[in-house]
Formats: structure tokens, sequence, C-alpha cells
């Protein structure tokens, strides 16, 4: 089985799971941010930071000290009770990733798609390039991608996309009333979000285990 079809689920996941823009912003601001979360000025201060990346989700699959510290805080004023549960899916996230990581490397998978990202990006860049210089048309460029992109991780299953998109659909609508809740300061929404989060990162969690069992395998 191609290296796509074997992954692709547990890929949207990880990558589904966005943690919105004020979490993402919140990189460099922790520690401003308990203080106004303690001061119960949340909503101002993630619409502050969120606002340059309206729209946009992280999408790396660790969450660094800083976003489990905003996710911790909130929790702890919101849903106090849900506190635990978010430290432990936290904890075994960086477990598996440390996990994956190290199976990755000795089976040398990191330098393989190192090499293939690169590969990819000399081949878009060209291609634009020869869109833009009018040598090929815009549908000759997609198709010369999308024939590497099967050469080298093969043809997507139908059912497979199918489900990648329900699984992305159901995360965005997670992550903006996340950022409709934080914005409007409303405690009720805020409160009744953070659980939908804290299954994102439990789902995650669970298929980053079963695909680092199927390398182990």
């Amino acid at each position: 089985m191609k290296l796509w079809q074997k992954s692709v689920l547990a890929t949207a996941l990880v990558m589904g799971l966005a943690i919105p823009a004020g979490v993402h912003a919140a990189d460099t601001q922790a520690r401003p941010a308990a203080k106004l979360i303690q001061a119960g000025q949340v909503g101002a201060q993630h619409e502050h930071q969120g606002e340059h990346q309206k729209g946009k989700w992280h999408r790396g699959m660790h969450l660094n000290a800083h976003r489990q510290m905003y996710l911790t805080l909130l929790a702890e004023k919101y849903t106090p009770d849900s506190v635990d549960e978010w430290k432990a899916a936290f904890a075994e996230r960086e477990r598996l990733m440390t996990e994956l990581k190290a199976v990755r490397e000795q089976n040398g998978q990191d330098e393989q798609k190192q090499k293939l990202r690169e590969e990819w990006k000399a081949l878009s860049e060209k291609l634009h390039e020869q869109v833009k210089n009018g040598e090929i048309t815009r549908e000759q460029m997609k198709q010369q991608l999308k024939e590497w992109r099967v050469k080298n991780f093969g043809e997507r299953n139908p059912k497979d996309a199918e489900t990648m998109r329900a699984v992305m659909e159901q995360f965005k609508q997670t992550h903006e009333a996340f950022d409709a809740a934080i914005q409007s300061g409303d405690a009720a929404k805020i409160k009744d979000v953070l659980p939908k989060l804290l299954d994102e990162v439990k789902t995650v969690n669970q298929h980053l285990a079963k695909k680092l069992e199927q390398k182990k395998n």
C-alpha cells in the first residue's frame, strides 16, 4: 500500500487539529494572556492576538508550551473539572510525537520526506514559472503536479478523501465556534466549546497511536 493510503486519515486528523488563531499567536503572549484570563479579559486579548492570523490555522503536530498554557488557563477558568484531562492529553501528544520521530529517524523516513518536499517545491516553482511565461497552461501544471503526487504517494482513495473532508469540516466548525466565543467573551459559549477542542486533541492522539503502532510493526 502506498504511503498516502496508509496514513491519509491520521494525517488529515493531525492537520485538522488546527489550534485557533488566538492560541497560535499566544506563543509570545502566554504570560500577558494569563493575566487577562484571570481578569476576565480573554476576548479582547484573543482578538488582538489573532487579528493578523484570522482564517489561518496552526498546522503543527506539536502543541508547544505556550499553546498548552493558553488552553490550560482557559480550562482552569471555564471548565476546571477538565484541567487534568487537558494536561494528560498534552502529555500523551508529546510522548507520541517523540516516539514517532524516533521511529522515523530509525527508518530513514525523515530524510525521505525532506527529499520529497524539496522535489515538490522545485517542481512547483518550475511549473509556476512556465505558466507565468506562457509555456504551459494552468491546467497542464495541475496535471503534472497530480502525476508527481500519484507517482510518489499513490492514488487517493475516494472514501479516504471524503473522510478527510468530513473531518476537516468538523474541526473547522469547532475552531470557528471557539474564535467566536473568545472574541465575544461569552463565558457560556467558551465553556461549551472547550470540551470539543479537548475531544479533538484526544482524537488525534488516538490516530497518532495507531500510526505509531503501524510503524513499529
